[in-house]
């Protein structure tokens, strides 16, 4: 039996959670998955990747189909499962 969050769901829906939750981690702290190469840009330049990877955020999330039920903050969310 496959659970999630101890809620018994699909393979599909586990993976895109797994997905979900791997890229969350990511779009928390962008600029440290970012190469070297990012350190060397100016702050304004630096700033509008950021933006950049900030709109990606949520077009990601409805792709994979999730949604969220409460958000109060960045690390304080709850999922629809």
């Amino acid at each position: 039996m496959i659970q999630y969050q101890n809620q018994k769901v699909t393979a599909k829906t586990y993976a895109k959670h797994q997905v979900s939750d791997y890229l969350m981690r990511l779009f928390d702290e962008p600029n440290v998955h970012m190469d070297e190469d990012f350190k060397n840009f100016t702050p304004k330049e630096q700033e509008e990747i950021l933006r950049h990877v900030s709109l990606f955020e949520d077009r990601i999330h409805k792709l994979l189909g999730v949604s969220f039920k409460q958000i109060i903050s960045s690390s304080n969310f709850t999922k629809a499962i």
